[in-house]
């Protein structure tokens, strides 16, 4: 089976709920020759040939059902992702089987937990015969308050483009607590990202996940103002997505995931944006077995 284990257990970030109390667990790990392969050909494929194709998708409390591990290794490969940051991995058995479901890909889980028992994790699942990645880190560790599952940082390499991504998911809940929460951890994070940048570090970034917050109303915009309020260091990937009235979290109809770059990515980028396939019209009863949350994906062009 094929992963990589971070500090001592496996983990994954998400992005609808907070506590991982009712978190589903199997028994027992897969065997690799039980497995058949995933299916290709579930939905249109978003990723192509030509693009590098990262994402970030919430898989709410995974696995929300007994088909989740399969139909989300399914999805991946119909989609052609070749890099996601997935949240809300509350089962490491149920990620391992994910894993040796996904033949092209592997997987990086974190290590964090609320407790001995209860955790959400956040997770890197990656082609491995298109890119390396580096020693993970877990970010603000000691900062409950801000970031109640600590983003995990890890720096990739694809052919001739060396960037690196932070995966994140941010405080939930609709409560003035929650966003102030949330507002903290983003002047926290934007002077992690900012200090990395000035003082000589690698200038090619790309924050996404679950923010939890809404780029299209003035709450939220405050809340993210320390990003988004900044378009010469920071561009919201998501954010015509949003503006268009799409939505990411299917209950609310809202984009709250959200694919940020920094400027050191504006010369392969350009004005490219993320677009986020409606699966949950493509697919009967995706928020069922699947998740309440969409993938954002952003193809970066193939250097």
């Amino acid at each position: 089976m094929r992963r990589l284990l971070f500090g001592a257990g496996i983990a994954i970030a998400a992005a609808g709920c907070d506590l991982g109390a009712d978190a589903v667990a199997v028994d027992a790990a897969p065997t690799d020759d039980a497995l058949a392969p995933p299916n290709g050909d579930l939905v249109p494929a978003v990723g192509t040939d030509t693009t590098l194709d990262v994402a970030c998708w919430n898989v709410e409390n995974f696995p929300k059902d007994e088909r989740s591990v399969t139909l989300l290794a399914d999805l991946i490969t119909s989609l052609e992702l070749d890099l996601i940051v997935v949240e809300e991995v509350a089962s490491v058995f149920a990620w391992d089987e994910l894993v040796a479901r996904l033949p092209l890909h592997d997987g990086v889980l974190s290590s964090h937990r609320y407790s001995p028992a209860e955790y959400q994790k956040i997770g890197f699942l990656y082609r491995a015969d298109l890119m390396a990645l580096g020693e993970p880190e877990l970010l603000f560790i000691g900062d409950t308050y801000g970031f109640p599952r600590p983003p995990m940082k890890v720096s990739v390499t694809a052919g001739t483009l060396t960037f690196d991504v932070i995966g994140l998911h941010l405080k939930a809940g609709s409560a003035p607590e929650d966003s102030d929460r949330r507002a903290a951890a983003m002047r926290v994070l934007e002077a992690h990202v900012r200090a990395q940048v000035d003082g000589g570090g690698e200038d090619e970034l790309i924050v996404l996940g679950d923010y939890n917050e809404t780029v299209t109303t003035s709450y939220g915009m405050t809340v993210l103002a320390p990003m988004l309020a900044v378009p010469e260091r920071y561009r919201f990937r998501s954010q015509d997505a949003a503006v268009a009235g799409e939505a990411s979290f299917i209950p609310t109809g809202r984009v709250i995931d959200h694919v940020v770059t920094t400027a050191g990515l504006d010369a392969e980028l350009g004005a490219i944006q993320a677009v986020i396939p409606r699966l949950d019209a493509q697919m009967a009863r995706y928020e069922s077995y699947v998740s309440d949350h969409l993938p954002v994906v952003l193809s970066i062009p193939t250097p």
